[in-house]
């Protein structure tokens, strides 16, 4: 099994905070879309696997036509070997989602969609610079289930600089009663060089306290589970059997491959990616876009940590034996200081964090990193 992954890097406007590689050039969107059927054709003896997973990210992914979906989702199933079940994911803006829109996109091959709420309050939309109001937030949700989307994921964003706690258990209540599979919570970021960082700097926003931090995450967690989700990653939460399967596929080591400007591939042990400039991409030279890495035993290790314990499986040590007995060794040395504290855990032959550890997660992984 294997997973495709379309980076669609158009946004009608910056949101603040985003740190993703894209463009408001909508101009472009056209011979954009030319290209890509040019790559997904010229990768296309790469990957002969079938395709369990399709999802198409941002930027923007609703900004695209449904006549340019048509001609792309036709070029990669003449291309690829998409099964008949595979879980199809578009992110979507609020304020692009109408009922003869998403209709066409079920059509077209779509079955699940994740839409970029962030917040259902107006100030925090504002702040963060989303196009949309808390009005469109909860309708796009609405028409999106109205049209025959079962699988509806949501962002939301949460210790903003402006906000509180208060305001963020406002927040999670709206959700009572919605029809959502599955949540995706991020923590406000402030990533170098974004109009936030800037603002950080200056003395504008400034990162709330630790503390806050924790109690929002804590409460999101004792939310989400009243409501029935499962926690299955750090940042990931799902009704049963609603979790990503495109994402989980990443934490596994499931090959993949990525198309468009800043896409990354992962396949024959190889990490490929597509440097983030669309005035390159557009040329079609795919040898000047393309940079890769070939992952030793090292590496793969560290990865098997990074994703696994972000995860409510873990990481498998068995994996890690197998690959160097060595390696093997020392992650249990370095592990052993968090097994004792209770922030790891020892499940037969996985090695877990439990979910009360996971807000400090990236510090243990670090920690424990060959």
């Amino acid at each position: 099994m294997a997973g495709i992954y379309t980076h669609i890097p158009f946004c009608f406007s910056r949101c603040g905070y985003c740190d993703f590689y894209k463009t408001t050039r909508l101009d472009r969107i056209g011979p954009f879309v030319s290209v890509l059927m040019k790559e997904i054709e010229h990768y296309s003896s790469d990957l002969n696997e079938r395709i369990e997973t399709v999802y198409f990210g941002g930027g923007t992914p609703s900004l695209i036509s449904v006549k340019d979906y048509r001609d792309i989702f036709k070029q990669l199933r003449d291309n690829y070997d998409i099964a008949d079940s595979a879980e199809i994911t578009m992110e979507a803006n609020p304020d692009d989602i109408n009922e003869d829109y998403l209709d066409a996109m079920l059509q077209i091959g779509f079955n699940r969609i994740s839409i970029g709420i962030q917040s259902f309050h107006d100030r925090d939309l504002k702040e963060m610079g989303r196009r949309h109001n808390s009005v469109q937030a909860l309708q796009a949700v609405n028409i999106a289930n109205k049209a025959g989307f079962d699988n509806i994921s949501i962002d939301l964003i949460y210790g903003l600089s402006w906000s509180d706690t208060a305001s963020f258990k406002e927040n999670l209540s709206i959700l009572r009663g919605m029809s959502v599979k599955h949540i995706s919570a991020y923590h406000l970021t402030f990533e170098e060089g974004t109009p936030f960082w800037q603002l950080l700097k200056r003395g504008i926003y400034k990162e709330i306290k630790d503390s806050e931090s924790t109690e929002q995450y804590q409460e999101l967690c004792r939310f989400l589970a009243d409501e029935g989700f499962e926690h299955y990653e750090v940042s990931n939460f799902c009704k049963p059997s609603f979790h990503s399967r495109h994402n989980s596929s990443y934490w596994n080591h499931t090959p993949y491959i990525g198309f468009g400007p800043g896409s990354h591939s992962y396949y024959d042990g190889v990490r490929r990616w597509n440097k983030p400039d669309l005035s390159l991409y557009l040329r079609s030279e795919w040898d000047s876009i393309v940079e890769s890495e070939i992952l030793d035993n090292r590496d793969l290790v560290n990865e098997i940590i990074m994703l696994g314990l972000r995860t409510a499986n873990g990481f498998d040590s068995e994996r890690i034996r197998a690959l160097d007995a060595s390696f093997y060794e020392q992650v249990f040395s370095n592990s052993r200081k968090w097994l004792k504290a209770g922030h790891l855990i020892l499940d037969d032959r996985f090695v877990k964090c439990p979910e009360d550890s996971w807000f400090i997660v990236d510090g243990i992984i670090k920690d424990i990193f060959i």
